[in-house]
């Protein structure tokens, strides 16, 4: 919010939290004076005075003091003041990232704190995300918790793990894995465990929920690769956690209104569209087969992938299956 170049980074940070002390007490009609502001560790009464003085009446006119109310509250003209910068604002992605955070830790003890390191990432007073909104997304499996811990642990020291998971396409078959743990994953309301699998002598997801019984492997430990991190193998597409072989090419096809809506978002970093009046063509690499299928069904007789041929039977026999269900 403030930034001049030309005073100290602490001297920046105390003019900025009296900004938002006066915003709050602004916000919620209470009253802000010298001696409340004394009360907030802000530094001597000789500091505050001085940082009082160049964002108020005489200084940046930021600030004023109202003598009626005995307050301080925000100068009518303040955003316009030099050293306000409100680059922040722009940064939507950002907020919609805070907020989320702000709803996670709601009726926590910790929900103090984190309003406090919002307030001051944001630059704007808690009260303002009132005005942005993050729609409900599915919850973290509590239970996850204890195990997320165990990996995390057993993780950042880099030592190889083992443990009984049932996996998606075996049924209630357990099966005894041993994985070098690479990073914890949090995606929609699930959590995964990103790794090397000894056995399959290949990069794994695992979901916690299905892990069990987690413990060491006789504290053998593992180098970590440089290339260890999720996103530099699979992170060609933005369709989630998945991890499927080798990158492909996909070129799908979109009509009707879906192309409006594919046109308007970044699904890939290498994306390229073709955009008619009849259709909407996507090309673009990546590793997460099942998640692309899953999207393309979504999408209805609105989508119809082209490449590669593999994908484009799959889709078919999904659609034949469906059908069948559907006694059609």
């Amino acid at each position: 919010m403030y930034y001049d170049d030309s005073v100290s980074r602490e001297r920046n940070d105390r003019i900025n939290k009296i900004i938002r002390l006066i915003q709050k007490a602004e916000a919620k009609n209470e009253i802000i004076n010298k001696t409340t502001l004394q009360k907030e560790g802000i530094g001597s009464s000789a500091t505050l005075g001085r940082e009082l003085s160049k964002i108020g009446d005489e200084g940046e006119k930021i600030i004023t003091f109202d003598k009626h109310k005995l307050t301080f509250k925000m100068n009518k003209n303040w955003k316009s003041a030099k050293h306000i910068k409100s680059d922040s604002l722009l940064d939507y992605g950002s907020l919609g990232i805070m907020k989320s955070l702000l709803e996670q830790y709601q009726n926590t003890p910790l929900y103090k704190s984190v309003i406090d390191k919002i307030e001051e990432l944001a630059e704007m007073p808690i009260e303002d995300f009132s005005r942005i909104a993050v729609p409900p997304k599915p919850e973290y499996n509590k239970e996850d918790q204890k195990k997320f811990s165990k990996i995390f642990d057993y993780m950042t020291q880099n030592l190889k793990i083992q443990f009984y998971y049932t996996g998606r396409w075996h049924g209630d078959e357990r099966k005894n894995r041993v994985v070098r743990p690479y990073q914890l994953l949090l995606d929609n309301g699930t959590c995964y465990l990103y790794g090397y699998d000894e056995e399959k002598q290949d990069d794994r997801l695992f979901v916690l929920r299905r892990m069990e019984e987690i413990r060491l492997k006789n504290n053998e430990s593992f180098d970590l690769p440089a290339d260890y991190e999720f996103s530099l193998k699979h992170g060609f597409s933005k369709f989630g956690a998945y991890t499927f072989k080798e990158p492909v090419k996909y070129k799908i096809e979109f009509y009707g209104n879906t192309q409006i809506w594919i046109s308007e978002n970044k699904w890939a970093e290498d994306q390229v569209l073709e955009v008619s009046k009849n259709k909407t063509t996507l090309t673009f690499t990546s590793s997460q087969d099942d998640k692309i299928l899953e999207w393309i069904l979504s999408c209805g007789p609105d989508a119809k992938p082209i490449e590669p041929l593999d994908f484009v039977q799959r889709w078919k026999d999904k659609i034949r299956e469906m059908a069948k269900l559907a006694e059609i």
